[in-house]
């Protein structure tokens, strides 16, 4: 088990969990200890935890039967996104169960709502004498699934898409374009006002998105600009999800990004993934009131319809989710460090 740290209170976060299995207890195995040994234990439930609801049309689906929230009390996450592409799946019925449902077990759900006001309401965690905050944001909405003034939903940043030739087609026929992307720039602002709000009532504040592309390593330019957005504003912290696989992790102003680390439970057989998406790992920090320090994370192999393994970094699977990390951080200059069952994260 890593050390705790001497800095302050530790935080420990996990990747996106669709959970739909036949028992509860144990779901998460032996991360169950470590995840209860933090301060704070943070992840996106991906899914609406209900048995009711009407599925929405033309999508990909995802539910879990309310059971499941025992999986996620025994792991001891206090706090959890509810802002993604699958929340909305079986209606709001479902949606407002399942947020009754976790509310009543003590769980902290952030970034979805009964509407607008209370999708962008921040949750707050007194630790000691420091408050932490936490926001989450969606970036890939399927439609009626943002939320408005008057309808439940997620809360929204939302990216657009442009293709671009690269060269005169005329001399280059048949050149792919480039793909640009960008946030809304008025859901930019209003998620740069909120976090800079936030900032007024807590010592620490992490941003959760849900971005990117699914199935590619690469961090896309939305992702970019929506987290040095964050940070920007006042997040000492920014973790990502949606890609199902492993992205980067970047430091901006010395606060880390984390663009995605994966799917920690997905109890769905999607017909698009691969083995990369069985790659996941937990991201650690101390928290204090000048940041984040003593970044790490553990490798660990996803669980699908089966418990998450915890990997030592320094052999067979877990050295190979090491050297895949490094591999997407060079473009970004982090550094990794193997030091016993843990890895450290370092800034160029």
């Amino acid at each position: 088990m890593p050390p705790r740290s001497q800095a302050g209170p530790k935080l420990l976060a996990g990747g996106d969990i669709a959970i739909n299995r036949a028992e509860a207890k144990g779901a998460f195995g032996r991360l169950i200890p470590l995840l209860r040994d933090a301060d704070v234990s943070f992840a996106n439930l991906e899914l609406p935890l209900s048995r009711g609801g009407k599925p929405a049309p033309e999508k990909i689906l995802l539910r879990g039967a309310p059971k499941m929230a025992g999986a996620l009390t025994e792991a001891g996450f206090d706090v959890m996104a509810f802002a993604n592409n699958h929340v909305l799946d079986y209606g709001e019925d479902a949606f407002a169960e399942t947020m009754s449902l976790m509310d009543s077990l003590g769980v902290a759900l952030v970034g979805g709502g009964m509407n607008l006001a209370q999708a962008r309401k921040p949750v707050l965690i007194e630790h000691g004498n420091l408050t932490i905050g936490f926001l989450a944001y969606c970036s890939v909405i399927p439609r009626g699934f943002e939320a408005t003034a008057a309808a439940p939903g997620v809360n929204p940043v939302r990216a657009h898409t442009a293709y671009r030739p690269w060269r005169d087609l005329s001399e280059y026929p048949g050149t792919p374009p480039r793909i640009d992307t960008w946030a809304e720039p008025a859901h930019l602002a209003r998620m740069k006002r909120d976090i800079r709000n936030l900032r007024k009532k807590a010592d620490l504040v992490v941003v959760n998105h849900h971005w990117g592309t699914s199935m590619t390593h690469e961090v896309m330019d939305f992702e970019r600009e929506i987290a040095h957005a964050s940070v920007d504003a006042g997040a000492d912290l920014v973790l990502g999800g949606h890609p199902h696989v492993l992205q980067a992790v970047e430091f901006h102003k010395g606060a880390p990004i984390v663009y995605s680390m994966g799917n920690l439970i997905f109890d769905f057989d999607i017909p698009f993934f691969t083995d990369e998406t069985h790659d996941t790992f937990l991201f650690g920090c101390a928290l204090t009131k000048t940041g984040v320090k003593d970044p790490y994370l553990i490798p660990v192999t996803a669980g699908v319809f089966s418990k998450p393994r915890l990997l030592s970094p320094g052999r067979g699977e877990g050295r190979r989710i090491v050297d895949v990390m490094n591999a997407l951080n060079e473009p970004f200059g982090t550094k990794l460090e193997v030091q016993d069952e843990r890895v450290l994260i370092s800034a160029p």
